[in-house]
Formats: structure tokens, C-alpha cells, sequence
């Protein structure tokens, strides 16, 4: 035990000297940004499906990210019914986030030093990545994040008594353990398809491991934040409030990034170790 946890410090340690890991993290986040849009629309439909008013949705965004941000949010977010734009919306922006999928493709290729297949074989993978990607941050999103608010919301809301202690207890049941195996999950898919060439599932276990712990606690702590001093946004100012969302999702790239990086070095690891092995057998073999 204490021998893996040394060789995990010593693989820690090589990784964050990478350059790719001053580099690649802030971008990624700029197209993490981005992925919000579609997912932001999806949660609004689906609202509108469950005949909820848009002034909760309103007041849901509100009271998340405060006066100034949710300011910025609503106007693409708005839906009152089902129509052309709110499809055009979706597609736009899902799209868009596809960027963030590919941002990911290179940074895995860079990291693992394979050559990239080609512009249309990255952007068809990367618009199949973009529906775990959208998946795992509305996730995030509805159930680690924002879950407590939304069943205080829901509790407000004239809504169906049955319906309200349904859902309530959909989300507790997802919360915890539920939600960490999930986040897990997600990860491990992602960075199972990024690079551009075969990586078996058991061979990311070690950086999604340490990526999933990496979210949880950050948005743990951002969760901590938006519900008890995200509302002094009066006091100190809307951009505090953006600047500590921005940092959230820089943050969670930046681990992102690292979890790829530990996948690759421990990849080399065992490498190294079985070329030993291989050397040490053919050294006996000859004697």
C-alpha cells in the first residue's frame, strides 16, 4: 500500500510538470463553458414537461448563480413551448459544445503522443463524446450541485403532492454513493474514447478514479459556496460570483487534464515493469 502510494506521488509529481498541463486545461474549460447551453435548454424542456412556470425556472437560476449571472442565462434558456428556435437552440449549441469533445481528442493524443486520424473521424467521435459529455455535466448539474435547491423549489410549486415525493426521493436516492458511481462512469467512457487509438476500459480506471474524487470535492465546495454565499452577490458584487463559477470549471478541466495524464503515466509504468520482467526472464533463460 505504501509502495503505491509513493509510486502514485512520483506519477503526480511528473505529471504536473508536463507542459501540456499549463496549456490544455484552460481551453478545455472555455468549451466546458460552452457545453452549459444545451444543457441549461434540456433542463428547461424539462421543466416545461413537467408543467413547471418559466418564473421557477427563473428563480432556480436565480437563486444558483445569483442576480447578474442568471441575468445572462434566462434569455437563452427561455421556453414556453416547443418551437422551431427552441430545436435550432439545441442544435446550435450542441455543436458548439462538440468543440469541447474535440479539445479533448487533442489533448489525449498530445498526452499519449498519438497522430490525429483526420479532421472528420475527431469531429464524428467527438459529436458521439458530446452526448456523454452533455449527460455527465447535467448530471452534475441536477444532482450534486443544484439537487437541494431544486427540491426546495419543487416544494414551492403547486405540483402534484405524489408527483413532488416522487421526485424528491428520486434525487436522494441519486445523491451519494449513486451519484459518485455515475460520475465515474461517465468519465471512464470519455476517456476510453479519446485517444485515437485502443485503450482498454480496466487501463482508465486509475485516472478516472482519481478525476471523479477531483469533481466530487471541487463542486462539493462550489456547492457549499452557491448555497450560502452566493446570494451576497448585493454585498460584494455579481462578479464574484462569475469569477468563482469560472474558477469551478477551470478547476474540474484542470483535473480533467491531469486524470488523462495519470492514465498515460501508470499505462508506462506497467510497460516499464513488464520490459523489466521480460529483460530479467531472458537474462535466466541465458545463464
Amino acid at each position: 500500500m505504501r509502495r503505491r502510494f509513493k509510486k502514485f506521488l512520483r506519477n503526480f509529481w511528473l505529471v504536473l510538470n508536463k507542459p501540456e498541463i499549463l496549456i490544455l486545461p484552460g481551453n478545455l474549460a472555455f468549451f466546458f463553458i460552452l457545453s452549459v447551453v444545451p444543457i441549461l435548454t434540456l433542463i428547461s424542456y424539462a421543466a416545461f414537461s413537467l408543467n413547471l412556470s418559466m418564473n421557477f425556472i427563473t428563480e432556480f437560476l436565480t437563486r444558483a448563480f445569483g442576480n447578474d449571472i442568471s441575468s445572462l442565462i434566462i434569455p437563452n434558456v427561455s421556453i414556453d413551448h416547443i418551437s422551431l428556435s427552441f430545436f435550432l437552440t439545441l442544435i446550435v449549441g450542441y455543436y458548439t459544445a462538440s468543440k469541447g469533445a474535440s479539445s479533448i481528442i487533442i489533448t489525449s493524443n498530445t498526452i499519449y503522443n498519438v497522430p490525429d486520424k483526420g479532421y472528420i473521424y475527431r469531429k464524428i467521435k467527438a459529436l458521439i463524446m458530446t452526448f456523454f459529455i452533455v449527460i455527465l455535466f447535467m448530471f452534475i448539474l441536477v444532482v450534486p450541485l443544484f439537487g437541494t435547491k431544486i427540491i426546495s423549489l419543487i416544494k414551492m410549486v403547486n405540483m402534484d403532492s405524489n408527483i413532488a415525493m416522487k421526485i424528491e426521493m428520486v434525487f436522494k436516492t441519486l445523491q451519494g454513493p449513486i451519484s459518485w458511481l455515475v460520475i465515474f462512469m461517465l468519465i471512464k467512457i470519455l476517456y476510453t474514447m479519446a485517444p485515437d487509438r485502443k485503450v482498454p476500459s480496466k487501463d482508465v480506471n486509475y485516472g478516472a478514479l482519481f478525476t471523479s474524487v477531483g469533481w466530487i470535492v471541487v463542486t462539493a465546495i462550489y456547492s457549499y459556496y452557491i448555497n450560502n454565499y452566493a446570494h451576497y452577490s448585493t454585498i460584494y458584487g455579481g462578479l464574484a460570483n462569475l469569477v468563482i463559477l469560472l474558477l469551478w470549471f477551470y478547476l474540474l478541466a484542470y483535473i480533467f487534464v491531469v486524470g488523462i495524464a495519470l492514465n498515460y503515466r501508470e499505462e508506462a509504468s506497467k510497460l516499464q515493469d513488464t520490459t523489466r520482467i521480460k529483460i530479467i526472464k531472458t537474462d535466466n533463460l541465458k545463464k
